[in-house]
């Protein structure tokens, strides 16, 4: 059974700005991450596996 739990944070300046920077590389990564996958994808026609991405993201 999944159970998510809800809680409310209060950062001080340092913290929001250092979750914001976090955040935003996230957002990056993802971003960089699904272009690849469309391009690959029109391509090819075929997405790579989970190993591949794994490996790409980590080199």
């Amino acid at each position: 059974m999944l159970k998510g739990i809800k809680l409310k944070l209060y950062p001080n300046r340092t913290q929001q700005n250092q979750l914001e920077q976090m955040f935003g590389n996230d957002r990056f990564v993802w971003n960089q991450m699904l272009a690849m996958m469309n391009e690959r994808y029109q391509n090819n026609k075929a997405l790579p596996f989970f190993r591949q991405v794994q490996a790409e993201l980590s080199a």
